[in-house]
Order: structure tokens, then C-alpha cells, then sequence
């Protein structure tokens, strides 16, 4: 594999784990659906040959320029989808894919551009979104979403506590920002959480990046993106084929669990149906790793960001 100084990006988490769980074949046909800076797509590519093929996904135009640039000179046929991930269906042959792979979460260069508006740190109007083209940003969401709606977006993207209180005071203070005439800032929400954790001070920054995960998510509509993304990966995927995926909270691997489990079953019937009336031929995913796979503690050490990834690993059957 060639050697290229690119630190633009962060260093792929599980790397390995995660090209041997892909279980990858020189001339396959494999799926990044999370391109991000190209750290995993460029170590998929670097294993595959003339007749091997890589799809990747991303709707970050800095990604996509970043990663294409990076991926300039790799054997294989190099094929950049510059869409969410949850239209794989669309761009990709249904039993094509010999694996695909998930890197769930942003990146460490979009949470370090705090000009993005993906982190708490430095003093940017709030944005979140991933593709800022499409959507409303998390500045005009917050201005008109309802605090019933926002405490359960803070309940379901970050299982936060005190969500309606939370919430409440969170639509009070945009509300007041924009009785000003000003962009809602990272301060703002700084002295909101503050208000409703006063005997949480020291784990502010914890509390902060659980609220900006909760808006991010639903701004983004990150959940169900990924819902119907791994619905159609395993639409995609030939018999035998992997599905690959690491989450970096409770929220997205639980998404990430459930959403598997629909496939395991072999039986669709109700549960209150005494026999089995569907054929009970129904599994079409199975478990690689029984357990998630955790980073190691070099790997950690080395990346911090790491510590939370979980990795989980099916196979087509």
C-alpha cells in the first residue's frame, strides 16, 4: 500500500477488524457507504485488483473532493456516489456486492471545522447538516420546532435526561434569539444545558455533545437513514456477502441491532400465531461475531475516538 501524508481526515477506527470482516476477494465488488476522508475506502481498494470494483457513498462535498484525490491512483474501479447513503438501493444492483461497509457518525475534520457548526467549541452559528445543499440547518429547525418535538428528539438521538425541561427552555432561548434578530450560537445552548444541569457543571461538555448528537441526528435524519440503508445493503449484498458496521453510541448501535434482527428471523409470523404459517425461510442475515467487536487498548491510546466504537459483522445467507 502506498504511502501518502493526508492528515486532513482522522485515522480509520478498527481498520483491520474491519477488512477482515469484509472478508474481501481481489476482484469483488464492495460498498463504503461512509467515505468520509477515504481512510477505509483506500485500505478496500488497496486489496482489490483490476477486476475488483468499490462503490462509496457521501454527501459532503469537502469528503468526496478529499477522498476522489486520494483514491487517484488505486487499481480497481473506483465508482464515487456523492448521495446519502440511504439511496444505495437506487445506485447499486440488487445481489451485486461482495460487502459493504458502514463507519456511522461525522468525522474528526467536521467536528474540528467548528466553521461547519458540528461542535460546541468556538463561536459558528449552528448548521449540522451534512450536506448544507439540502435541508434546513439546525439554526431554522430550533427556531421553529415545538418543545414536545424537541424533547423527544433529545430522548431517542441521546437518551438524555430532563428532555422537556431541557426542551422547553431550549425553544424559550431561540425564541429570544430571534426576537433579536441574531444567530442562535454555541453559547447559548452552553447556558441553557447549564441552567437545567446546575449540579452537572463538570460534565457540561459530555451534556453539550449529547445535545448537539440529538439535533445533528434529527436534523440529518440520521436514524432512519440508516434504517433504510441497511435494508437495502442487505438487498445488495450476494449470498455470502458482509455487511460491516461500527456505531460510536448507544443510540446507533441499538438502531443498528434492531434493524439487523429484522433479517435473523427465519419465522415472520405474529408471535400470538401458535404454528408457523410463513415457511419459516425467511433469515436473511446471520451473525458473524456474536459479541460486538471493541478496539484495543493500543488502539485507543493511539486514537481516542475510538474508544466507544462497537463493531458488528453479518453475513448474507
Amino acid at each position: 500500500m502506498a504511502n501518502i501524508d493526508l492528515p486532513f481526515y482522522h485515522d480509520p477506527v478498527m481498520l483491520a477488524e474491519c477488512l477482515e470482516g469484509l472478508n474481501i476477494k481481489p476482484n469483488g465488488t464492495y460498498g463504503d457507504c461512509t467515505l468520509g476522508g477515504g481512510g477505509h475506502s483506500y485500505a478496500i481498494a488497496n486489496k482489490l485488483n483490476e477486476d475488483g470494483t468499490l462503490h462509496a457513498f457521501d454527501r459532503d462535498e469537502e469528503a468526496v473532493a478529499f477522498a476522489t484525490k486520494r483514491l487517484a491512483g488505486v487499481k480497481c474501479k473506483f465508482v464515487v456516489h456523492p448521495v446519502r447513503f440511504g439511496k444505495i438501493g437506487a445506485e447499486i444492483e440488487a445481489g451485486t456486492l461482495d460487502g459493504v461497509l458502514y463507519d456511522l457518525g461525522i468525522s474528526s475534520h467536521q467536528v474540528d471545522d467548528s466553521a461547519r457548526g458540528f461542535t460546541f467549541v468556538g463561536n459558528n452559528p449552528l448548521d449540522l447538516r451534512m450536506d448544507r445543499r439540502e435541508g434546513v440547518s439546525a439554526q431554522e429547525w430550533l427556531f421553529k420546532v415545538n418543545a414536545d418535538d424537541l424533547a423527544q428528539a433529545l430522548r431517542k438521538n441521546a437518551d438524555m435526561d430532563r428532555a422537556f425541561k431541557l426542551a422547553t427552555r431550549m425553544v424559550e432561548m431561540a425564541a429570544a434569539v430571534k426576537a433579536e434578530g441574531r444567530e442562535i450560537l454555541p453559547n447559548d445552548v452552553k447556558a441553557v444545558v447549564e441552567s437545567v444541569f446546575p449540579d452537572k457543571r463538570r460534565e457540561v461538555n459530555g451534556l453539550l455533545a449529547r445535545v448537539f448528537q440529538a439535533i445533528r441526528m434529527e436534523v440529518n435524519g440520521e436514524l432512519k437513514e440508516i434504517e433504510d440503508s441497511l435494508r437495502s445493503a442487505v438487498d445488495c449484498l450476494k449470498v455470502g456477502g458482509r455487511l460491516v458496521v461500527m456505531s460510536y453510541h448507544s443510540v446507533e448501535d441499538r438502531c443498528v441491532k434492531e434493524t439487523a434482527a429484522e433479517f435473523e428471523k427465519a419465522c415472520i409470523c405474529p408471535e400470538n400465531l401458535p404454528v408457523c404459517m410463513c415457511g419459516g425461510n425467511h433469515q436473511r442475515l446471520k451473525k458473524v461475531n456474536r459479541k460486538p467487536i471493541l478496539p484495543s487498548d493500543e488502539e485507543i491510546a493511539r486514537n481516542s475516538r475510538a474508544r466507544s466504537a462497537k463493531l458488528r459483522i453479518y453475513e448474507r445467507v
